[in-house]
């Protein structure tokens, strides 16, 4: 998983992740993407997931979701597509709004 190690939401969703799933979480600022099999502009717009497989965005919440326990979840998202992804984006683009905060401080109470 490759991540924003600069966005204090993303770390909190990281660490929500890694109690659920063992996974290797880096942070995009501290790793060269190319050794990844993935640019520098993938990793500084969404979340990366490699597996057998690369997931980006929307995609590679729904497949962490299954993996952390949450099948159903990771399905409607899958499901949902191009709204999504949108949800996706408004989440990146707006980390300091009301919402976000509200989404940030649920993931922390469930550490």
């Amino acid at each position: 998983m490759i991540f924003d190690g600069q966005c204090a939401f993303c770390r909190s969703c990281v660490e929500w992740v890694k109690n659920r799933y063992q996974i290797n979480a880096l942070a995009n600022q501290e790793i060269d993407p190319a050794m990844y099999g993935v640019t520098r502009e993938q990793c500084d717009k969404s979340v990366v997931v490699i597996d057998s497989q690369t997931y980006f965005g929307a995609s590679a919440v729904a497949f962490l979701l299954a993996k952390t326990g949450h099948p159903v979840m990771g399905k409607l998202l899958r499901a949902s597509g191009p709204i999504g992804e949108s949800g996706y984006r408004y989440v990146a683009n707006h980390r300091d709004g009301r919402l976000v905060a509200l989404i940030h401080r649920i993931v922390k109470s469930n550490l």
